[in-house]
């Protein structure tokens, strides 16, 4: 037996708690395992604690991240299906002002009256249509609109 209390020596192993206490006597438990191997197991089972609390973390952080990429994607999926509602509805409303538009566009159309127009400029302000060498045509390199700050040229014949 060794010096230290509770332990035994048997062929050299070093054996913890090798006494079992219980009824009356105490018994030596042979199948205790040596106080190394034991030390051994459990620094093994604290070096594996550690290493699944690593992966366990990296698991953590990586569910952590997909999740935050999935909520990301799901708050651009809803922005876009609002953006695609709004241009629905502002074609809409473009589409019933083009109409509108139209629609006053040819009220105004129908409104004139090309007749009391001819009428009221030949027999009140004296016009009369143009003879054949009253119109002069010529080129215009802007097709916009004209402008006339000085004559028109000469007709060409």
């Amino acid at each position: 037996m060794s010096n230290s209390k509770n332990r035994v020596s048997v062929s050299g192993k070093m054996y913890g708690k090798a006494y079992e206490y219980g009824s009356v006597a105490r018994q030596l438990n042979m199948n205790a395992q040596p106080l190394r191997q034991r030390r051994a197991k459990q620094k093994q089972i604290r070096h594996n604690n550690k290493i699944n609390l690593m992966y366990t973390v990296v698991v953590a952080t990586v569910a952590s991240v997909v999740f935050f990429i999935c909520y990301q994607y799901l708050n651009v999926q809803a922005a876009a299906k609002v953006n695609s509602d709004k241009i629905i509805e502002l074609k809409s409303t473009l589409n019933s002002l083009k109409d509108n538009n139209d629609a006053l566009e040819a009220d105004i159309n129908a409104s004139i009256d090309y007749d009391a127009i001819y009428d009221t400029a030949v027999n009140d302000l004296g016009m009369i249509y143009p003879g054949k060498g009253q119109v002069i045509t010529y080129d215009s390199k802007e097709s916009e609109y004209v402008k006339q700050f000085k004559d028109v040229p000469e007709a060409r014949k």
